[in-house]
């Protein structure tokens, strides 16, 4: 999941996600005057977010890493043509090498144009920095409950335990999805497959009827339940125009109770979605897992929880920088995990703030089985690759779900599929939307189910399925969310069904 993609996430796919503020950020002030302290070097921004291209929707906090910004807050100043806003961040939102603002939608007169693009700048007493760029992207309404969902082109083969992430093409009107490995009923596969993701949220086009299976970029080994996250200029300090996937973890072998700590890098084409071979990295996971969730954002690769070679499920959260070329820097282990073992639940960033909804406490269940899951909502800062103390969201869950999947855009998040107590298809979907002002720990809001009978949930009843969200935005002006493969729910335990070949996507609002 992409998470600078601000429909995903994600993500999934964030890439888009919703808001929890981080505490502290501040908000919006008139104040002119410069930062407190003794006089040192005039301050100098290196980058924002990150990333090499910054995007940011309003009133949402961007991450400033540089130097010079001295111990107590001055002023950050967003400017777009005579419009120029300061704001005067709290003291646990800066420091002398990052800062986190809260980008302004205006002066509360007149508002910036979005999209458009604002300058920033940082003041201390030392002087005023360079000017660095955020290219301001909109926010737009969403209600999940008016989803309705059809089918599209199906997978070349039924698999269960895949991953995949969207990837961005050279437009603002294309756009590709990339499963790799799964279980096909008999072994684990090292398959690729790529597919264009038109705006409507098919997939498939005039000229490519059918999946691009990469035959000569498989992945070096087989591989199920990994995880896949997606590095772009907008989340990473990647050159303009890259397209890196990463695949992470994994069970090699069908039946093994073991995972793997590979990460393997490879580089999409933005123009046909191939995927241009697989490099080993040598930054690899602490330990062994599969089952995790991983997710990109701000510049630093995330991934919480999964099933360790004891089979045990694990509260552990790592993290690891990009670096300019892709590749990855060392993994450090996270000073705040998970407050217990968790694998197969669902996790993006958005805001400053990571969340962990739902997934499988128990130890010893063959990942391709049946098993209720949590109800619980973690969440927890994430700011440069440090996370903060996690917290019990609130509102929990409405269903015990494990190995579901997740949609996050516009703020609304939905939680869907998997296994959970109750009759088939009781509880396929239900959806939260971010709390703005987080009052009484609740930074995701109540949740309400998605129904059958109105048409708000395809009916597909898989587990272990694969959910990502479209980087474009419908001609509605709405998000494009695809549910691929996975295996058909038939209770709370056991081996479940057989596999599904069935691709959906929603085709409204």
């Amino acid at each position: 999941m992409r998470q600078h993609n601000w429909l995903m996430a994600a993500g999934l796919i964030v890439p888009m996600a919703g808001l929890a503020l981080l505490a502290g950020c501040g908000g919006s002030s008139s104040s002119s005057g410069g930062g407190g302290g003794t006089t040192g070097n005039q301050p100098q921004i290196q980058n924002i977010n990150s990333s090499t291209t910054a995007t940011s929707p309003v009133n949402l906090p961007v991450d400033i890493s540089g130097s010079g910004f001295q111990s107590a807050p001055g002023k950050v100043t967003f400017t777009q043509g005579s419009l120029s806003v300061d704001v005067t961040p709290t003291a646990s939102a800066w420091s002398s090498t990052g800062i986190q603002a809260v980008v302004p939608a205006g002066n509360g007169t007149t508002n910036f144009t979005v999209p458009g693009t604002l300058n920033v700048t940082v003041t201390t007493s030392a002087g005023t920095s360079n000017s660095e760029p955020v290219n301001l992207v909109p926010t737009l309404s969403f209600r999940p409950s008016a989803m309705t969902w059809a089918k599209t082109t199906q997978l070349p083969a039924a698999m269960t335990g895949m991953a995949g992430v969207a990837v961005r093409g050279n437009s603002s009107s294309n756009a590709f999805v990339v499963l790799t490995g799964g279980y096909n009923g008999t072994a684990n596969t090292n398959t690729v497959w790529a597919d264009n993701w038109n705006q409507n949220g098919t997939v498939g086009s005039a000229t490519n009827k059918t999946w691009l299976i990469v035959g000569t970029r498989p992945l070096p080994t087989t591989l199920a339940f990994q995880a896949m996250a997606e590095a772009d200029d907008t989340n990473s300090p990647v050159p303009a125009g890259t397209r890196d996937v990463y695949v992470i973890g994994g069970q090699v072998s069908a039946g093994s109770l073991s995972g793997s700590a590979t990460v393997y890098l490879g580089t999409v084409n933005p123009s046909t979605g191939f995927v241009n071979g697989w490099t080993s990295l040598n930054s690899r996971l602490p330990q062994a897992l599969y089952g995790m969730s991983a997710s990109v954002y701000n510049g630093y690769l995330y991934v919480v929880g999964g099933m360790n070679s004891n089979d045990d499920p694990v509260n552990t959260v790592y993290t690891a920088p990009i670096n300019s070329d892709g590749t990855l820097g060392v993994f450090t282990p996270a000073k705040n995990f998970l407050p217990k073992g968790e694998a197969f639940g669902s996790m993006f960033l958005y805001g400053d703030t990571i969340y962990y909804i739902d997934g499988d406490p128990d130890s010893s269940i063959p990942p391709g089985n049946q098993d209720i899951g949590d109800y619980q909502v973690y969440f927890a800062s994430a700011v440069r690759g440090v996370v903060g103390p996690w917290t019990q969201n609130a509102n929990s869950t409405i269903y015990d779900r494990a190995k579901g999947v997740l949609f996050t855009a516009f703020g609304q998040v939905i939680q869907g599929e998997g296994v959970y107590f109750g009759s088939v298809g009781s509880g396929e979907m239900e959806t939260s939307a971010v709390n703005l002002n987080n009052t009484t720990n609740a930074a995701l809001g109540l949740w309400s189910s998605l129904a059958a009978s109105s048409g708000q949930v395809p009916q597909a009843n898989v587990y272990n399925a694969v959910g990502v969200t479209s980087p474009l935005i419908s001609a509605t002006g709405a998000p494009r969310f695809l549910l691929l493969g996975g295996q058909y729910l038939t209770g709370v335990a056991g081996p479940g069904g057989t596999l599904s070949v069935f691709v959906y996507y929603n085709n409204a609002p």
